[in-house]
């Protein structure tokens, strides 16, 4: 414009430090996701699915029934084995900073380090799930437990 001003709509980087990596923007977004939804996210990112996005449209497709290939309950069941499979290699990999962070940039850019130095993700949207399920592994931890004892329950 003409007077100096910006007129499009956008929110400003909190952390001066982190670059405007997109996955960065999609991990704080994720973030506001439930436990369940990103342990499905997870599953459904484990069996190959390469974009973060296509993921989470996914995920939100099986909370509403609306795929006759997968369910919510399949997907979680997934997320919830590649999380066993993966928490001891991410906790091997975290390099424990003794203060941590509240800008959920900063939190987000060491989850992507621990997972990288995990050397688990095979593709771009479960290094992406793994990442913010990192950052929330008490409550992932929470669920995959209690979802084993759902199981259990109606195996017995």
């Amino acid at each position: 414009m003409s007077d100096g001003y910006d007129t499009v709509f956008s929110l400003p980087f909190v952390d001066s430090d982190t670059d405007s990596d997109p996955d960065t923007e999609l991990g704080v977004l994720l973030m506001g996701l439930g436990p369940e939804r990103l342990l499905a996210g997870l599953g459904v990112a484990a069996s190959g699915t390469g974009d973060p996005a296509t993921v989470t449209l996914l995920v939100d497709q099986l909370r509403h029934e609306a795929r006759p290939d997968l369910t919510m309950a399949a997907a979680i069941t997934a997320g919830a084995g590649r999380w066993r499979s993966a928490r001891s290699r991410l906790a091997a990999a975290d390099p424990g900073v003794a203060v941590r962070s509240a800008a959920l940039r900063r939190l987000w850019s060491s989850a992507l380090t621990a997972v990288t130095g995990a050397g688990l993700a095979v593709g771009h949207a479960e290094r992406v799930y793994l990442a913010a399920c990192w950052l929330r592994r008490t409550e992932i931890d929470r669920a995959v437990i209690d979802r084993a004892t759902e199981d259990e329950a109606c195996h017995t």
